[in-house]
């Protein structure tokens, strides 16, 4: 009795092996790595593969395509949850006691069955160290956590302008005084202050407490000369 329901189709065209064949191999790497999804590459220097990854690509129009038809996820061509995302690497950092290498992140991240990799941070953060740095000015208050979440386009990130309320942070915690030479509006109304970055900004110094001084104008212009 045949089924008239059923629809031929040449399923079998760039490959000596069926469809249903290279799906198979696909979720078997899938549970011989306990992992939801996995690159091309990975699977390319699994022995047991049936095929090239660049070949399976072809078959079913993309990697990303394939891995859906075997039910696994992909990280192409998903919406990036930045927050995601920061949430991550602040826990790999937490987890190694430091900023994490790009191999320590993208294992962590394999681990965890995340959706995205190294790539998603370097093309939305600019790199793992612009991430790092906005990390600690979002946790020392100079940065809006907003501004962290936002791509590296638009983001004004370690370059914001020391805020007002630093400002006097700043200045109350150095006693009104510039750090160099002592000079003060309470000894002399015409000495003018100013908050200057240690490590300037063009350096990648940060707007951070520990990378701010008091300097009198004189003092900062001759910082400033002295770092040109």
């Amino acid at each position: 009795m045949t089924d008239d329901r059923f629809t031929f189709t040449v399923d079998r065209v760039r490959s000596q092996f069926s469809k249903a064949e290279l799906i198979e191999s696909l979720k078997a790497y899938s549970r011989l790595r306990d992992a939801a999804t996995f690159a091309m590459r990975d699977y390319d220097a699994w022995p047991g593969r049936v095929s090239t990854s660049d070949t399976i690509g072809r078959y079913f129009g993309s990697w990303g395509k394939a891995l859906q038809a075997a039910e696994l996820r992909t990280s192409r061509g998903h919406k990036l949850d930045p927050k995601a995302m920061v949430t991550a690497f602040k826990d790999c950092w937490r987890k190694h006691g430091s900023v994490p290498s790009v191999n320590q992140l993208e294992a962590f991240l394999e681990t965890g069955g995340f959706p995205f990799r190294y790539k998603s941070y370097l093309n939305f953060f600019g790199g793992l160290g612009r991430l790092a740095k906005m990390v600690v000015a979002v946790e020392h208050g100079v940065l809006p956590e907003s501004k962290m979440y936002e791509r590296k386009e638009s983001a004004a990130a370690i370059r914001c302008a020391v805020s007002y309320q630093m400002r006097t942070v700043i200045l109350k915690r150095d006693g009104y005084r510039c750090v160099k030479c002592g000079a003060s509006p309470k000894d002399n109304e015409l000495v003018r202050l100013e908050v200057d970055h240690i490590i300037p900004v063009a350096r990648g110094g940060l707007s951070s407490p520990e990378n701010l001084q008091t300097l009198c104008l004189p003092c900062n212009q001759g910082k400033k000369d002295h770092d040109d």
